[in-house]
């Protein structure tokens, strides 16, 4: 597949994003993977480390995009451009987080009200006890995808932190919702296939839990017996933090490049997309 670079400059579908997704990571695979390990190991360090690490995320997606546009950023002046922010990406993100959390909070209280006569009604019979069933599946549905839409109309804010540095950090949340407006069906998909995709590498982050499950058989007043199994227990939990760790940092750069092709296609749809940044890099920077 030709690379991101190479591409007529179009509005994009979603088998496009990905698809520009997985040729901008396979492209910059050493130098995203990179980044990527440096990001998640300053994860390990409570507060500074989170902001470091969400700004170096946030130097790939800033590193995709110019990919995308055809003005490739050398490594050091996409952190030139995005270290003054670092700051912000943390705030930003907390603050993103907690209006998730309210929204998704005031979705879910709504859906348990409504649950209430469903349950009553599955407790009228055999025939009303499936119909209630397949209701509140259906609910449960309803509540993911309200969930992931909120998710979807916010999933651009780091790109625009990054790239649109002339703007307030708060701005960068209204920012996102006004861009997604109008697509935020089309994000939302691929998140979802984002999702899928990654979904394997994380799900064998759990393999090591599996292990565990003949000790369980063993429980008993025998000492020996439960000693063996929190050992097991200790081991598995060791194994999935050490699977998970690299879980993050290998689909990562996916994400992060996901999100540099929307934020390009978003802004193709709405504006035009003037390619003239303010911050653009002087012949003298450029690789």
């Amino acid at each position: 597949m030709a690379s991101p670079s190479s591409r007529q400059l179009r509005p994009l579908n979603v088998g496009d994003v990905v698809s520009a997704g997985i040729s901008l990571v396979r492209a910059h695979f050493k130098t995203y993977l990179g980044l990527s390990l440096k990001a998640a190991l300053w994860y390990l360090v409570p507060v500074y480390g989170w902001a470091k690490g969400l700004m170096i995320f946030a130097q790939i997606g800033r590193l995709g995009f110019h990919e995308v546009i055809r003005q490739p950023e050398t490594v050091a002046l996409s952190l030139r451009n995005v270290r003054p922010r670092m700051w912000s990406f943390l705030g930003v993100a907390m603050l993103v987080s907690l209006i998730q959390l309210a929204l998704n909070y005031a979705i879910s209280l709504v859906a348990g009200i409504l649950l209430v006569p469903l349950a009553a009604i599955g407790a009228a019979g055999a025939a009303a006890g499936i119909l209630s069933g397949v209701l509140i599946v259906a609910m449960q549905l309803i509540i993911f995808a309200g969930q992931t839409w909120i998710q979807a109309r916010f999933w651009v804010y780091d790109m625009i932190l990054a790239m649109e540095t002339e703007s307030e950090p708060t701005a960068a949340i209204s920012r996102s919702w006004e861009l997604t407006k109008g697509s935020a069906t089309r994000v939302l998909l691929v998140l979802l296939v984002s999702y899928l995709v990654m979904a394997p590498l994380y799900l064998l982050s759990f393999v090591p839990f599996l292990f565990t499950i003949p000790f369980f058989a063993g429980i008993s007043t025998d000492a020996t017996a439960n000693e063996a199994l929190g050992i097991a227990l200790l081991l598995a939990t060791l194994a999935f933090f050490f699977l998970f760790f690299f879980a993050v940092v290998l689909s990562a750069p996916f994400f992060q490049s996901l999100k540099a092709v929307l934020y390009y296609d978003l802004r193709n749809r709405r504006e035009g997309l003037d390619l003239q940044f303010r911050d653009r890099p002087s012949d003298s920077d450029r690789p």
